[in-house]
């Protein structure tokens, strides 16, 4: 989460301003004192709204702003830096779907948008007011996620635009202190030609197929044909997803010839045009390529779904991300942060073709066959009928989309407590009047039936408090919040991987 920061307030000539400005590159500059009668030079290190850290022959001296008046070209621009915010990285976010959301955000303050490209070729735009004056002019840099995190690092940019987690050797250089909010829900897909008889791969196949182990569609099922690879390149989010999530560890490259592409739309276009092509590309760029449904050494089978990405059961969705490295950024970017992650925002997403965090539901028919998963890999007696007063408890009930989580210390994670927020606005808004909420607990196979038992009990119970104290216990109505611990039934994902584990340690909610 964003830590929120004191508003900035211009009094005069006079500012105090809670930014951190990193110059790019050294400049001289020179601080004088009020009265005019002690002057100092040297080389700005950083502003940070109330200290200038400047470089001089003796070291490095810290100066009070409010002490001293600076000269030179080097001098933040403080009037700007209160208006004007950047956003680098990933082409996926910054090609479309934030240029459509500042539209948005500019048409819900009742004000316009000017568009325009910079002399380096960033797009700029300016957010106006309804009487026509600027509020804030926002630069985007589309490249690749990390770029994005390269522009936090060097200060270029305010906000990193990544479709993809910091890797461990970025989260050193950030020393991690870096935050980040999650924009949209997206998945990676194995896509191929509309007439391409080969529905269902494992991501082993899919994985072998892009190392170049498989070369031929015959032996995947298919024709007997060269197999044409199509992606994107190794620093892009599309792929590091991917091979995070199906190569071993160490082994974080792809050894097939493929044909590489600017972006998933490219990739997605050059498959639907190659009848033996394959492309790792995103839901959200689909287009006219078929996304192959995934089948797991476990059994289960997903297809890539809106529903199936928003609960993060599909093996290989991703979250998408817009982060910052510190909390001092400008009033107007923290404003555009909170922007994104509401309901109107998040709407606009969905109509992007990426996947908002807005609840959806689907009901019982469409859970069909993870139930029938689990009874057909039933261990016993115990699990079945445990199956069986699962089955009763939902009978009549829809499943939400929000499937909390948690994280490696064991709370739950970031996205997990926004969308107990979102669900508690959804309470609040009387739209489970008379309802009945199932908080459902579930855990991975380690430990002992009754152990797992007795832990989902807890979980469940400690989500049913937290959605109480979002609410608001005078909010509740008649709502009613039933806790339930089902253990180690049911699981979403292969228990001997760590990512199986932390998917099928969850909370579910559904309503009746």
């Amino acid at each position: 989460m964003f830590m929120c920061k004191p508003k900035l307030k211009l009094s005069g000539l006079a500012v105090v301003a809670s930014l951190v400005f990193n110059p790019l590159s050294a400049q001289e500059i020179t601080l004088k004192s009020l009265d005019g009668t002690v002057s100092m030079s040297g080389t700005l290190l950083e502003y940070d709204g109330t200290t200038y850290r400047i470089a001089m022959l003796v070291g490095d001296i810290s100066i009070e702003a409010s002490q001293v008046t600076c000269e030179g070209a080097g001098c933040p621009n403080l009037i700007a830096d209160l208006t004007e915010f950047s956003l680098a990285g990933s082409s996926s976010l910054g090609g479309e779907l934030l240029p459509t959301l500042i539209e948005v955000f500019a048409l819900e303050r009742g004000g316009d948008l000017e568009v325009s490209v910079s002399s380096g070729g960033s797009s700029v735009f300016t957010v106006l007011e309804p009487d026509g004056g600027v509020y804030a002019t926002i630069s985007i840099e589309a490249g690749d996620s990390a770029d994005g995190l390269a522009g936090l690092l060097d200060g270029s940019a305010t906000i990193g635009m990544s479709t993809r987690s910091p890797t461990a050797n970025e989260l050193a250089a950030f020393e991690e202190n870096i935050q980040g909010r999650i924009l949209a829900l997206d998945g990676v897909v194995a896509a191929v030609h509309q007439d391409n008889p080969v529905r269902i791969l494992s991501l082993a196949q899919i994985a072998a197929i892009f190392e170049g182990d498989i070369t031929n569609w015959r032996d995947v099922g298919g024709v007997d044909a060269p197999i044409a690879l199509y992606r994107r390149d190794d620093l892009t989010g599309t792929t590091i997803t991917f091979t995070d999530l199906t190569l071993t560890e160490g082994q974080r490259a792809l050894g097939g010839v493929a044909t590489i592409l600017a972006s998933d739309a490219a990739v997605s276009d050059a498959v639907a045009g190659d009848a033996f092509g394959i492309g790792l590309t995103s839901y959200a760029q689909e287009r006219g390529a078929r996304a192959l449904a995934i089948r797991s050494v476990c059994g289960q089978l997903f297809e890539p779904s809106v529903f199936a990405i928003k609960t993060e059961e599909y093996p290989l969705t991703r979250r998408m991300y817009l982060y910052t490295d510190s909390p001092f950024i400008p009033d107007v970017a923290t404003e555009f942060l909170d922007f994104v992650s509401s309901d109107a925002a998040q709407a606009v997403i969905s109509n992007a073709g990426f996947i908002g965090q807005e609840a959806s539901w689907v009901n019982l028919d469409q859970q069909g066959r993870r139930m029938a998963q689990a009874i057909v890999s039933g261990a016993g007696r115990t699990e079945l009928l445990q199956l069986q007063d699962l089955a009763a408890s939902v009978l009549d009930a829809d499943r939400l989309s929000f499937t909390l989580r948690y994280d490696d210390e064991g709370a739950l994670d970031s996205r997990a407590l926004m969308d107990i927020e979102r669900l508690a606005g959804m309470i609040r808004n009387w739209e489970f009047s008379n309802r009945q909420l199932l908080v459902l607990g579930f855990s991975d196979n380690t430990g002992t039936t009754n152990a797992a038992l007795a832990s989902t009990q807890i979980m469940a119970q400690d989500v049913r408090a937290a959605i109480v104290v979002a609410t608001g216990r005078a909010n509740m109505g008649n709502v009613r919040v039933s806790p339930i611990g089902y253990g180690q039934l049911m699981p979403l994902a292969c228990n001997d991987t760590p990512f199986g584990q932390a998917s099928n340690n969850r909370v579910e909610i559904w309503v009746k």
